[in-house]
């Protein structure tokens, strides 16, 4: 057996996969893609439809944790058991490998939020460009302090890591509150709280399917829940809760940026699109030096507990794969058993090349390796297919499986829009490959 290191309480569970959902993105998102594509009323439908759609894909894994046996964690126990021990090796590396990129990625968000709000001048000790992307020494030193902050706390227990995780859930979620309010509150007595001259035609022109497109990718966080389950201090049946919880905050956080993006720009859809950071932005002319300070706690909380929440994750799922004898020894210490300090030192180590690789050539890398989390939305969604057929034939149990199914034709979507990515990315890379040869 894998060594115990504490048990994970309801609240820090539900902060490790709401920190998890809200990332960079949730603040970026509103003005470089939702409100500019399909304005307010557009985005927020394709915001409403991407989360059900996503619940029928979070009901295969609510279905299965309330089946899974306390001593079991989710994941690569339901892969073997419905699938085969091969699938669930698949399974376990393409997920992983997934989880190991968005910590990467939100590594290089803090250098991202660095040119967001400090001067250039801190930009210190310029090293190289890499596709457009410049790297600093200052830039790659904060980034590697981050992760090696969060390898350290998660060496000391994942009870150590999950109660950080609440208290900057905690900041992340009073942040954001407090920005909704406050720009409620600053909006001018002449501005109407919606748009006047909102259109069903951002609705009925399908605008808003770019946005429907990455609503996997924005949800992919709820996907922790089943690593942590065995380490969860209450039942599987309570556990299952944790999902739904997350994915409520999920569309509520949402929500909430992308109109507090769009009131404090007063509507004005040109000047969002024209905006190099509109929540930024407006957060500013809104409510000023104030409002950008909560922003800024709100988005490092964001990045800190995207990276936090997924190292934690990792380890259980590589724990879960141990468990299994799906490691190689590279993982185990000297009596063969899962070693969680041998596996954190390797994620850090990993995740510290990050920063050198610069966030544009980063963005192609996790594309790619979000594949993996897609396949295993469609590994979890079949297992809970074959389970639900091995049931009674009722009303109910039918149409449990129609449910289920269309969970696993949004799962299969979802690998394709991936793959399709991937594929673009690939051709570009191999584009750029073959310039830089003729160059030389």
């Amino acid at each position: 057996m894998s060594e115990q290191t504490g048990s994970i309480s309801y609240l820090q569970a539900i902060a490790i996969s709401v920190g998890a959902i809200i990332g960079w993105g949730a603040y970026v998102m509103p003005g470089d893609l939702f409100l500019p594509q399909s304005q307010l009323l557009g985005s927020s439908v394709a915001i409403i439809i991407g989360t059900l759609a996503i619940y029928m894909v979070a009901r295969a894994y609510i279905n299965l944790l309330t089946q899974t046996p306390e001593n079991e964690s989710g994941g690569i126990y339901w892969i073997e058991k419905y699938i085969n021990r091969k699938h669930a090796y698949i399974y376990g590396w393409g997920v992983t490998i997934g989880y190991i990129s968005i910590i990467a990625l939100n590594i290089s968000a803090v250098a991202l939020l660095l040119r967001y709000l400090l001067p250039s001048g801190l930009q210190l000790g310029y090293l190289y460009t890499i596709a457009g992307w410049e790297v600093y020494a200052s830039e790659v030193f904060l980034c590697s302090a981050a992760i090696i902050l969060f390898s350290y706390i998660n060496l000391k227990g994942v009870r150590v890591g999950a109660k950080i995780q609440l208290y900057i859930a905690l900041f992340m979620i009073l942040s954001v509150t407090a920005l909704f309010f406050a720009s409620l509150w600053m909006t001018p007595t002449t501005q109407a709280f919606l748009p006047t001259d909102m259109s069903s035609s951002s609705i009925t022109s399908l605008a808003w399917l770019p946005i429907l497109a990455v609503m996997p990718w924005a949800y992919v966080g709820f996907e922790t829940t089943p690593q942590i389950s065995k380490a969860i201090s209450d039942s599987k049946t309570k556990t299952k809760s944790i999902i739904l919880i997350s994915l409520i905050a999920g569309v509520l956080f949402y929500f909430l940026i992308n109109y507090f993006t769009a009131l404090n720009m007063s509507f004005d859809y040109q000047a969002i699109k024209d905006s190099h950071w509109a929540t930024g932005e407006g957060i500013d002319n809104r409510i000023g030096s104030i409002g950008i300070w909560l922003l800024s706690i709100a988005m490092i909380g964001s990045i800190m507990s995207g990276i936090n929440g997924f190292i934690l994750s990792s380890v259980k799922l590589l724990e879960s794969m141990g468990d299994t004898s799906l490691l190689p020894s590279v993982f185990t210490d000297k009596h063969n058993q899962f070693s969680k300090q041998k596996t954190v030192i390797l994620i850090c180590l990993v995740c510290l090349l990050s920063p050198w690789l610069g966030r544009n050539y980063l963005l192609d890398i996790v594309t790619m390796a979000s594949l993996g989390i897609t396949v295993g939305f469609a590994y979890v969604t079949t297992a809970d297919l074959i389970n639900e057929r091995k049931k009674e034939t009722s009303r109910l149990a039918k149409l449990s499986l129609c449910i289920n199914q269309c969970g696993l034709y949004i799962a299969i979507t979802a690998t394709i829009f991936t793959s399709s990515a991937v594929v673009q990315r690939l051709c570009f890379a191999g584009i750029l490959y073959s310039a830089w040869g003729n160059w030389l």
